[in-house]
């Protein structure tokens, strides 16, 4: 986290960072006492796949919107870095007069009993159902059971649908709503969390219809769906359907990291992307790679 946050300090001169530290984790950073232009916010405890997340990302909205007038806000986690000069960046996202850059999919397809799965069909369970939190079975008959269960709503989700994560000590359980449309006769979209938008967009999330946030409140992993769902129904701004943050392809890596995690052969997908961030980035398992993406930025500035 310090290392992204200087980063970006470096290469945006007019740029603050404002970080939300989960209250269930380690230390704060910095001590409590972060340096110039970064700020931290009283945290909240963020459970992953729920509001909770939403939750923190708008407190640091408000927090930038309120107390340092921000005009432009980037979502960014601690394992990203900026890939082009930001400074230049900045300059070309004002000439644009856009509202956001914000990559969105909209989700039409409902859920047939039978069909073989798709990705739609999973995100209209996720978004449009009411899902509550079960706690995980401890002994093996259980287990499978719930797991055969699980498989089955895979097949049955106009009836139900089971997700379960490593992440939580406990099994997700989705059914329909009586009501089949989102609040206010809005249309459902998805898209990766990592966002940028700018103030009048900042603010039709602040200002987001209560019934809306209720029921988003009541679905699973509502991060990557609530921010899209509310800019892109809001006909007054200008969005550009577009990712602000390079993810690899290839989500789960071979080798240490995992996840999401950059490495050299990545570096032409890096260039060619248009994007200002990306991610994931470890400088003890992969530093090749961020080396040659610091050193590009510099000489590039250098040159300017």
């Amino acid at each position: 986290m310090r290392a992204l946050a200087d980063r970006i300090l470096e290469l945006s001169p007019n740029g603050h960072v404002v970080v939300h530290h989960d209250s269930t984790g380690a230390d704060p950073p910095w001590e409590g006492a972060p340096p110039s232009r970064v700020h931290t916010i009283d945290p909240v405890a963020v459970k992953w796949g729920g509001w909770s997340i939403v939750e923190a990302s708008l407190r640091l909205v408000r927090f930038a919107a309120d107390e340092l007038a921000a005009d432009w806000f980037v979502f960014l986690s601690g394992d990203d870095r900026p890939i082009v000069d930001l400074a230049r960046w900045e300059d070309r996202v004002r000439e644009d007069a856009i509202d956001g850059i914000v990559e969105a999919t909209r989700i039409t397809k409902r859920p047939v009993l039978g069909r073989r799965p798709t990705r739609e069909d999973l995100n209209y369970a996720r978004y449009m159902y009411r899902w509550r939190a079960v706690p995980a079975v401890r002994n093996a008959a259980g287990q499978t059971a719930v797991e055969f269960t699980r498989r089955i709503s895979r097949w049955a989700q106009p009836l139900f649908k089971i997700e379960r994560t490593p992440r939580r000590e406990e099994w997700m359980l989705g059914f329909p709503r009586r009501s089949r449309s989102l609040p206010g006769g809005l249309a459902l979209y998805i898209g990766p969390q990592w966002v940028s938008f700018g103030r009048r967009a900042a603010k039709a999330l602040l200002d987001a219809d209560p019934a809306l946030v209720d029921w988003y409140r009541e679905t699973w992993i509502p991060d990557q769906s609530f921010f899209q769902t509310v800019l892109y129904n809001e006909p007054s701004l200008t969005m550009r359907n577009a990712p602000v943050t390079f993810v690899p392809k290839q989500g789960i890596r071979p080798g240490p990291g995992g996840w999401m995690l950059l490495r050299t052969g990545d570096l032409e997908d890096l260039r060619q992307s248009g994007c200002a961030f990306a991610r994931k980035f470890d400088a003890e398992i992969e530093p090749e790679i961020l080396r040659v993406v610091d050193e590009a930025i510099d000489a590039s500035r250098e040159r300017a």
